[in-house]
């Protein structure tokens, strides 16, 4: 299926790559070619300053961080956006704050930033969330994510390709039935991988989001959790009562 420009580009500008720097940012800034960027999952802009991912990420983050002992202050996500000349800009932001929903049946979480300079994300926005579901088996569908996470970002010692991977495909079951009106999961016939967690999976022709992905089988089967409107602002009003009560994570005051 062909995706038009427009709905590819609004898409892909708010996807992020969520993972942690191995290296302080000011080195990450003298050579930035270099895989200081190690990605550990997929999220995408609900909100301007809020992205949402999965609960699995972001226990990655922090087994990441327990393992290698770096402070939090190296928890970062980036952008990869063409500018006005289509020249690329990578836009890396660190990780604020992050929480999970606390349902343990769902694997969702958010994680919060803060924007510095606002030309940088002119062209960088939240995606649509579909009003309400009518999901069908064979329905045409498509991911934007990062499957394989930094692995297939570089060759060698450096960065050799920039973004997230775009894949089409089509729902190829409904849990618990095909024709549920309240769906719990699709299944996808699109290729999946690690990397991918917390990609969305939207409409090819309106860009319009009704799942996020979380899970693969065998790597030929993607699994997602279905997203409307109203499910996610209902999500994001407990995060912000939470973010409300809660201070930064240490040393990114």
């Amino acid at each position: 299926m062909m995706i038009s420009k427009k709905v590819l580009a609004s898409v892909r500008n708010g996807v992020c790559a969520i993972g942690y720097l191995t290296v302080p940012l000011t080195e990450y800034r003298k050579n930035p070619r270099a895989p200081y960027h190690q990605v550990v999952g997929t999220g995408f802009l609900v909100r301007p300053t809020t992205a949402i991912t999965n609960r699995h990420v972001i226990e990655g983050l922090v087994d990441s961080r327990a393992s290698l002992g770096f402070p939090t202050s190296q928890f970062f996500l980036s952008f990869v956006v063409p500018d006005r000349d289509l020249q690329l800009r990578n836009t890396i932001r660190m990780i604020r704050y992050f929480t999970a929903l606390s349902s343990p049946s769902k694997d969702i979480g958010f994680v919060e930033f803060k924007i510095v300079h606002e030309a940088h994300f002119e062209d960088i926005r939240p995606l649509r969330i579909a009003k309400s579901l009518r999901l069908r088996v064979s329905q045409e569908v498509a991911v934007c994510g990062y499957p394989y996470g930094t692995s297939m970002l570089t060759r060698g010692s450096r960065i050799y390709r920039w973004g997230p991977v775009v894949q089409s495909g089509s729902i190829s079951a409904i849990s618990p039935f095909d024709t549920s009106t309240t769906p719990d999961e699709v299944l996808l016939d699109v290729r999946t991988a690690g990397g991918m967690s917390g990609a969305p999976i939207f409409c090819p022709h309106t860009g319009e989001v009704i799942a996020i992905h979380y899970a693969g089988w065998e790597a030929t089967t993607a699994l997602g959790i279905p997203l409307t409107r109203a499910q996610v602002s209902k999500w994001l009003t407990a995060y912000d009562q939470l973010l409300a009560s809660s201070e930064p994570l240490q040393g990114m005051g």
